[in-house]
């Protein structure tokens, strides 16, 4: 399998479960970069970013699951309260559902996750 079989079945797979994809390569080294982007439920325009290095999906897959392990949804929400205690930029007016949308993107994350581990990449070397 080459570099462009294995963008394509990530992509396949990450579109799957409703997200965009869209790659592009570091020039100066083996190092392609996802970026993973889903509308939540809120309807916020959730992105994040993950590398694959080498053309190795398993570093993707890690870097996906270190992203989802340090994804705190209360965080995550606090950047979008605003100074009055009330959601912002389009963000629910409600701190609670601001939380519960953050939380749903955290499902979001880990069921890409799940789909990418189960995915069952061969190493670019077989």
């Amino acid at each position: 399998m080459d570099i462009q079989d294995t963008i394509d079945r990530i992509t396949e797979c990450a579109e799957a479960k409703g997200w965009s994809v869209h790659t592009s390569k570091n020039p100066k080294a083996e190092i392609w970069q996802f970026e993973f982007s889903q509308f939540t439920n809120a309807g916020q325009d959730f992105n994040f970013s993950a590398e694959m290095k080498d053309g190795d999906p398993d570093s993707l897959i890690k870097s996906v699951r270190e992203y989802y392990e340090g994804f705190d949804p209360d965080e995550e929400a606090y950047l979008w309260i605003g100074d009055d205690g009330h959601g912002r930029n389009g963000a629910p007016y409600h701190v609670r559902d601001i939380v519960a949308d953050m939380e749903v993107a955290e499902g979001m994350v880990l069921d890409l996750l799940t789909a990418l581990e189960e995915a069952g990449f061969e190493p670019m070397w077989a």
